[in-house]
């Protein structure tokens, strides 16, 4: 039997009481609702739609406080994970506030074909954090295929390149059972990527420079040296390739701020007891000086999780779309497992068990990706191969995920990579003595 990996962690509803509250965060029953006047659509908070047409250039934000019971100046509004108070105008109305958003004032704010967020956050007179977030479906284009690769030879640079990858998979949790539970393959997808990356076809990736981080190893102090300390080590010329397969979420007690939750995660304490996403953000912008690098992010493992303070309010996990933005930049590709807000599933059934999402990832860096079959696989073939897949085994339940601007042409596995194992076998490998340590191989 498929398991869903439930994830959604409290965020918070509307019933309707427009008058002040007091309570904690994660209880506030938001007077949060949105508007599309343009199609004559009305959502209520933490709610998902479905539209015809993402084609509509104005978005209407209720809150139904008065400006007292709010610091006017702390609404704050992004679409798509970017900040749109920049196309933001708020006033005062006899019913609250009202904020216009005015998509087509300014590039890059028009929603796209797809599933996209919409997010409102304010805080009270009591400098309480109110949240809610809203999910508008547009129609999917059909998924690209057979993306031809522009690497007729390998290039000296990339010939000279060292490779690291950091491996990150966690079934047990030290304190499951409180909030959310185990589950049962995340583990065994990281041991199978890694069995990947050190084979020929994978980019035979130098054991030491590999730091792999598997249930018990994966504490937060340690996630943190892995991303922090020593993927310095990777030059602007490297190779850099991340795996991350576990539960992510909202924080329930700030739904705004989302965690990659580490094996001595405790939900209660997740701002202190887990990896932040936004210093993800940090990783790529501050940290990783290589050009290339490729992330796998199977984190909306949602089998178990149950963080909820109340099952009847409503939650919207916007954890992977995080994920992409923040490693979405030029020669740089980012998939992860699902949609934003979707369950992600695994199962015995996928190849005696696995994650499907992994399970097709893997299938398809093995040579089922390859299109156009030149024997490499780039990152818009694999995209294209995975999503498809994926979509079929789940019955449409499941869709993974890239943003505009996946580095299509990029090769992930097969001809070319053997080339530059070769190459990179001819060449002194930066590896890293014992003394620096290196990660241990499980």
């Amino acid at each position: 039997m498929t398991h869903s990996r439930l994830y959604f962690v409290s965020c918070i509803t509307l019933l309707g009481i427009l008058v002040f509250l007091p309570a904690t965060a994660a209880d506030i029953n938001e007077p949060i609702t949105l508007e599309i006047p343009q199609l004559q659509i009305l959502l209520d908070p933490n709610s998902s739609n479905a539209i015809a047409s993402p084609d509509f250039d104005q978005v209407l934000v209720h809150i139904a406080r008065q400006p007292g019971q709010l610091n006017y100046g702390s609404i704050y509004t992004r679409v798509n994970t970017e900040s749109a108070n920049i196309v933001m105008t708020t006033t005062s109305t006899t019913d609250g506030i009202l904020c216009k958003l005015d998509l087509a004032h300014r590039a890059g704010f028009r929603l796209h074909p797809g599933r996209n967020s919409i997010e409102v956050s304010y805080n009270d007179q009591m400098e309480r954090v109110h949240y809610a977030s809203f999910l508008l479906d547009a129609p999917l284009p059909v998924a690209k295929r057979g993306i031809a690769p522009m690497h007729p030879s390998i290039t000296p640079d990339r010939a000279s390149a060292a490779k690291f990858a950091v491996i990150v998979g966690v079934s047990h949790y030290a304190n499951s059972g409180i909030g959310f539970s185990n589950l049962r393959y995340a583990d065994q997808d990281a041991k199978s990527v890694l069995d990947f990356l050190l084979s020929p076809d994978g980019g035979s990736f130098p054991k030491e420079n590999i730091r792999v981080l598997l249930n018990e190893d994966a504490t937060s102090q340690n996630v943190r040296s892995a991303f922090f300390t020593f993927l310095t080590r990777a030059q602007p010329e490297d190779e850099v390739v991340l795996y991350i397969a576990g539960h992510g979420a909202p924080d329930p007690n700030d739904p705004r701020n989302l965690y990659l939750l580490t094996y001595d995660t405790k939900l209660d304490d997740m701002g202190g007891t887990a990896f932040p996403m936004f210093q993800l953000q940090d990783v790529f912008n501050r940290v990783l000086k290589a050009k290339r690098v490729v992330t796998f992010a199977d984190t909306c493992h949602s089998y178990g999780f149950s963080g909820q303070r109340d099952r009847k309010k409503k939650s919207n996990n916007l954890f992977n779309q995080y994920v992409a933005r923040y490693a979405n930049q030029a020669d740089r590709a980012v998939i992860t497992a699902s949609d934003i807000s979707q369950l992600s599933q695994e199962s015995e059934q996928w190849g005696g068990g696995h994650g499907v999402f992994t399970y097709y990832l893997l299938k398809g860096l093995k040579g089922e990706a390859d299109f156009n079959k030149d024997g490499t696989v780039t990152a818009g073939e694999l995209f294209a191969y995975v999503r498809d897949n994926v979509l079929k085994a789940t019955g449409g339940d499941q869709s993974p995920m890239a943003l505009p601007g996946l580095a299509e042409r990029i090769p992930l596995s097969g001809a070319s990579l053997r080339k530059g194992s070769r190459a990179q076998a001819s060449t002194a490998t930066r590896s890293i003595s014992a003394s620096a340590s290196a990660a241990p191989i499980l």
